[in-house]
């Protein structure tokens, strides 16, 4: 069996996947320069609409937010949002993952408004598409996001997605500081109280 090479398809994903252990440790700078070879790796082996190539650098993106690299990460987190919703569709969790690292770049910039079309428009997109994703955690962290910003019917309406995605925890819910804001509006409290008593007919359900 031939030597895999340092930009074979899974050596590159073993350098994706060590990144990411860096950066659980704490080791954000090395992690973005494992990351970031693994980007460029990708883009020349894989080509840059491979979807891992995209996966790749929505992480990279999301690594540049918590450096606080704001310009790079936008800069990042849009081209691999604009590839994904073109060739993916924007029900995909990569498309989702892409958009939210957007997101957190423009509103970490306070660019709310920005930032609220954007996740508005393939909320848009979704409804009108046969497909339907499941990945809810995207728009609980838009919903947080939006929360932030002062923005409470754009983080009710993120909210009732990840509802509608199979988000299911009242309890985190009302814990959540990021929502704080919220905890006051009775639009929130009607939610949450829905959202309990949803999850208790699905426990009797399961108990019969």
């Amino acid at each position: 069996m031939p030597a895999l090479g340092p930009e074979a398809a899974y050596t590159l994903l073993f350098k994706s996947n060590l990144a990411d252990v860096l950066l659980k440790e704490g080791h954000i700078h090395e992690a973005e320069k494992l990351q970031r070879e693994t980007l460029e790796g990708m883009s020349r082996t894989l080509g840059p609409e491979y979807s891992t190539t995209l996966e790749c650098q929505s992480t990279l993106a999301g690594i540049l937010n918590q450096e606080g690299r704001y310009a790079e990460a936008e800069k990042l987190a849009r081209g691999a949002f604009e590839i994904a919703i073109r060739s993916l569709g924007p029900q995909h969790a990569k498309t989702l993952d892409a958009l939210q690292k957007l997101g957190i770049a423009l509103a970490s910039t306070h660019r709310y408004p920005e930032a609220s079309k954007l996740f508005r428009d393939v909320i848009e997109k979704q409804k009108n598409s046969a497909a339907n994703g499941n990945s809810w955690s995207a728009w609980y962290n838009f919903a947080g996001v939006a929360a932030a910003a002062n923005r409470p019917d754009d983080a009710l309406q993120y909210l009732q997605e990840a509802i509608n995605r199979g988000y299911k925890n009242a309890d985190a819910l009302m814990a959540d500081d990021d929502l704080k804001s919220l905890r006051s509006d009775p639009r929130f409290q009607q939610l949450v109280a829905e959202l309990k008593h949803s999850s208790a007919k699905d426990q009797k359900a399961q108990t019969q």
